[in-house]
């Protein structure tokens, strides 16, 4: 944690500007809500390209890969005539993906001022062993739907810190290690799992926008349904590990009286929150997309000025600016979302669909093959440093203008969350996984691939079981 007794280094010029572009495009994802403006897409477009292009050595290899994909996609867009309205379409929908993550961030602000926040994670982490890891693996779920990563690094470095514990230390090095590795792969695993249901969730809005007509009940429950399937395996893996190594004797933990309440709380957050997008949608002519850009930072600074009552105004402040201030730090991140958006149109416009339908009809392709192939090139793309989010947008675009019969929106979404789950704990190239890695200071490859990777084996084999059974039966 940083010294708070030393004054924080003046922003720099350069550091103002990109605030400065990033506050641009979010404000003006938001307006494009109410007003549509060819103008106001172009100029925050503008205002986006130079922002990435101010942050590039934030980029990396997954960010570099999409971004210098799309530059080339354009310039092929060009050069063949693509109409205008294309380009703009992809543009906005670059716009949409780039504002959402960082709208997202007023989430991460209002939390670091919840007291709520601090007593559920203490309350998670000072479980007992017998209920360890159901505890971490739902708070993993938990702060991942409202907070995304900085509630991810919030458990984990809390889930760090007990490892210095006087229980925790009265253990061999053998037994520690294997403490640690099975609280972070409790957090990771519960962490992974919005990808199936999530509405928050950047698997979900990728399906939304990618799939014309589709609506979140189609896919949304049945992911819900099956993440209470996944932690079920992961607890039996979990006590599989417990039962090899045995049990020592240590002082029983114990968390912070109340600390419960604080849990409770953040559940109500998430339920509240996530009611208020549907809601929204329901009564008004919104899209679901629209009413939860709209939602989010509402509901954010509503929950700051709430969590210090005797100042709200003075704590809003706060809130929007430590989402400002952050905006810089995300140049990477947002360049994998605008290259997703992008792309996701431009190459539907390049590619000749017809003659794509053709080969795969010559090669006997049938819809169970397709919806499984798509899951497995979201994991084998993120494996080589491909986000999914790139890989769902394009691949799940171009397969539903394929139109293959049986083929349906909602077998290609699921296709999409299961290979994406499947993924975000194993590749040493995810965020997650990097994140991590960081915070318990342990490879990225024995996290993802040795640590958990059977358990993310076994999820997508009952994924894949789950998928093709639906898909035989007629049930989508």
């Amino acid at each position: 944690m940083p010294d708070t007794t030393v004054a924080e280094a003046a922003p720099t010029t350069l550091t103002l500007i990109r605030r400065g572009l990033m506050s641009v495009v979010m404000i003006s994802a938001i307006l494009l809500v109410f007003v549509t403006s060819d103008w106001l897409i172009l100029g925050a477009s503008c205002a986006l390209a130079l922002f990435l292009v101010l942050g590039w050595r934030r980029f990396g290899v997954g960010t570099w890969v999409p971004v210098l994909l799309s530059v080339g996609i354009l310039a092929v867009a060009v050069q063949q005539g693509v109409e205008g309205a294309v380009l703009l379409e992809a543009l906005g929908r670059m716009l949409f993906l780039s504002a959402l993550i960082a709208v997202l961030g007023t989430l991460r602000s209002a939390a670091s001022m919840a007291p709520e926040v601090a007593q559920a994670g203490a309350f998670l982490t000072g479980q007992p062993a017998s209920r360890r890891y159901i505890a971490l693996n739902t708070g993993g779920h938990l702060f991942g739907v409202l907070i995304n990563f900085g509630g991810l690094a919030l458990l984990l470095d809390m889930a760090t810190r007990a490892m210095k514990s006087e229980a925790s230390m009265q253990l061999s090095p053998e037994l520690r290690e294997v403490k640690l590795k099975r609280m972070s792969l409790a957090i990771v695993r519960g962490f992974g799992m919005i990808s199936l249901w999530s509405p928050l969730g950047f698997a979900t809005n990728a399906i939304l926008i990618t799939l014309p007509g589709i609506s979140y009940v189609e896919f949304g429950p049945l992911g819900f349904a099956m993440s209470l399937v996944f932690v079920a395996v992961g607890w039996g893996y979990d006590q599989i590990e417990r039962w090899r190594l045995g049990t020592t004797a240590t002082a029983r933990p114990s968390p912070p009286v109340g600390a419960w309440k604080g849990a409770v709380i953040l559940l109500v957050h998430v339920v509240v929150l996530g009611a208020s997008v549907f809601i929204l949608h329901e009564v008004t002519p919104l899209s679901f997309q629209q009413g939860l850009i709209l939602v989010v930072p509402t509901y954010a600074l509503l929950w700051a000025a709430g969590s210090r009552r005797s100042a709200p105004i003075s704590a809003i402040r706060q809130a929007l600016a430590t989402t400002v201030n952050r905006l810089p730090n995300s140049a990477g991140e947002i360049g994998v979302f605008a290259a997703a958006g992008f792309l996701s149109v431009m190459l539907l416009a390049l590619i000749p669909v017809d003659v794509l339908r053709m080969y795969i009809a010559d090669l006997g392709l049938g819809p169970i093959s397709l919806a499984l192939g798509l899951s497995l090139s979201i994991v084998f793309f993120a494996m080589l440093g491909i986000n999914p989010i790139v890989t769902a947008s394009v691949m799940g675009a171009i397969v539903s203008q394929l139109a293959v019969p049986g083929l349906s929106n909602t077998a290609i979404a699921l296709a999409i969350t299961g290979g994406w789950t499947a993924v975000i704990g194993l590749s040493p190239f995810i965020t997650t996984i990097i994140l991590c890695s960081g915070i318990i200071e342990r490879p990225v490859w024995r996290i993802g691939l040795i640590w958990n990777g059977m358990y993310c084996l076994t999820i997508l084999l009952i994924w894949f079981a789950m998928l093709t059974g639906l898909m035989l039966s007629g049930l989508i």
